[in-house]
């Protein structure tokens, strides 16, 4: 393993008995049902449960039931219909506005930034946005735009270090794509109702955006998962299978290189990174920031504040732990980033999973394709962070960047 992506071992083992006060959840009276059920399970397709089990096989036989748990039947392969709605040059690179099919027959928009360094085809980063507690913009969150409002600038500086992700991708070498999630931004009801809707949600005060939010999360998205509900489908499949169908567009692109595609993404991009890897092989390596952990660093801790629809497929957790969505990604280059001050999950959970992420990796053979770093920060995407990512990225897609860590 490189050791410029590894958190020191003896580090993470340090971190395995440190838990916190458990959460709200048991308001429900539901903490002995939850401990219980956690201690009983068999864990049959879990191999962090299973430590004996092979690598190989385990991967066989559970990848396509991880398949049907997430990916909506029929939505691969179809056309994506994309249309350009705008397009604006910058130093350094261009940003395209487009629109496309995503989960058959929703369409979601999209922004593409495209460097301007020469090359016909570029390698790709599917960037994936956060949630954060702000449910009215989503993929304006890694890139920033003229006036937008305050709070948004203010937000991304507390989340990604007052960085454009896409446009720090840009400068070095990737053409980047980023959609509004299913819920966010231009696909919340807000939007479907308002045809100013930009406008609109410009002019709004800060704490006009957290009752958007808010009541975004607790009544329409419960409302949307129960229509779902109703033909046999979840957020946490439409999520996915939007993400997977970006992957299709990105690979129709004249100028994306579909050897070279990665994703990345921060919290609620964090899962959605963890679901693409495990899911497409055409994601040749990927980030995930603040988002990983095993079961046991969020059972008993903090589940109504971590785990949102997003991330709970029917049947998934029966006998399987979350850890193991990462390990599925293996043998594929994969960046595991975490914080120790991460207040959605335990540093216990973070450690397992990355102990879990290491030892996954050896038993496939390749242990140099893993950087596993916990840094001693909060739930965010810092430069720092990003910038691990970004040269993890230009070793793992083989191509040289015009900016290279520490630079």
């Amino acid at each position: 393993m490189n050791s410029a992506f590894l958190t020191p071992a003896k580090e993470l083992r340090s971190r395995l008995a440190s838990s916190r006060p458990a959460s709200s959840h048991h308001l429900f009276g539901l903490g002995p049902l939850l401990r219980k059920q956690f201690a009983s399970r068999t864990w049959d397709r879990s191999l962090l449960h299973c430590p004996d089990a092979s690598f190989e096989e385990w991967k066989q036989n559970v990848k396509p039931w991880f398949a049907e748990c997430l990916v909506v039947p029929s939505s691969l392969g179809e056309p994506t219909d994309a249309v350009v709605v705008g397009r604006e040059e910058y130093d350094g690179y261009v940003v395209e506005h487009i629109e496309f099919t995503v989960t058959p027959p929703l369409r979601a928009p999209a922004t593409v930034v495209i460097p301007k360094n020469g090359r016909k085809r570029h390698p790709a980063i599917v960037t994936l946005h956060c949630m954060g507690g702000l449910r009215l913009y989503g993929r304006e969150k890694l890139l920033a735009f003229p006036e937008e409002p305050e709070y948004l600038t203010t937000y991304r500086q507390t989340y990604y270090g007052g960085r454009s992700l896409q446009v720090e991708l840009a400068q070095a070498g990737f053409l980047s794509i980023a959609i509004d999630a299913f819920n966010f931004g231009q696909r919340t009801t807000g939007a479907y109702e308002r045809l100013e809707f930009g406008a609109w949600r410009s002019g709004l005060s800060g704490e006009q955006v957290a009752k958007f939010s808010f009541d975004t999360a607790m009544t329409e998205e419960p409302q949307a998962l129960r229509a779902l509900q109703t033909i046999g489908l979840d957020i946490a499949s439409l999520t996915a299978t939007d993400d997977l169908r970006t992957v299709d567009y990105l690979v129709q692109r004249d100028d994306v290189d579909p050897k070279r595609i990665g994703c990345t993404g921060l919290s609620f991009g964090s899962f959605r990174t963890n679901y693409l890897a495990a899911l497409d092989d055409r994601i040749r390596a990927a980030a995930s920031v603040c988002w990983l952990s095993s079961h046991r660093g969020i059972v008993d801790y903090n589940i109504l504040g971590a785990m949102g629809f997003f991330a709970l497929p029917p049947r998934m957790y029966q006998d399987f732990d979350m850890a193991d969505i990462v390990a599925l990604a293996a043998p594929k280059p994969f960046l595991a980033i975490s914080g120790w001050r991460d207040a959605l999950m335990e540093p216990r959970g973070i450690s397992e999973a990355h102990m879990h992420f290491r030892e996954t990796w050896r038993r496939a053979g390749v242990p140099q394709n893993l950087g596993s770093l916990v840094f001693d920060s909060p739930h965010e995407y810092n430069v720092l962070m990003q910038d691990k990512a970004i040269a993890f990225f230009q070793k793992h897609l083989s191509m040289v960047g015009v900016r290279l860590e520490g630079s």
